[in-house]
């Protein structure tokens, strides 16, 4: 048994592959503005300086942030297989 999304929303038009891109970004965006906001107000890292640690940490979590979005929109839709997929999968590579 192949792998099934829960949603049945492909990005198998342009219009649908940047809608799929556009969540993609704004949730990683969100979160990563407020782990930086959330570094710079915490009591434990307020007094780290901006370079190279704050950096650093905000790279970190935007990374992790990205992959865990990423990981979430692959079983909610199915994307991952390239934004502009077929309906039908290419028989061959080329």
């Amino acid at each position: 048994m192949g792998f099934k999304p829960l949603l049945s929303y492909r990005g198998t038009t342009i219009a649908r592959a940047f809608l799929l891109n556009a969540i993609l970004i704004g949730v990683t965006t969100a979160f990563t503005i407020e782990v930086r906001r959330t570094v710079n107000e915490s009591r434990y890292t307020k007094d780290f300086p901006d370079i190279p640690h704050k950096v650093l940490a905000t790279a970190f979590a935007s990374t992790l942030i990205g992959l865990t979005a990423y990981i979430l929109l692959r079983i909610l839709f199915g994307t991952g297989g390239g934004m502009l997929a077929p309906i039908k999968p290419y028989p061959s590579f080329l």
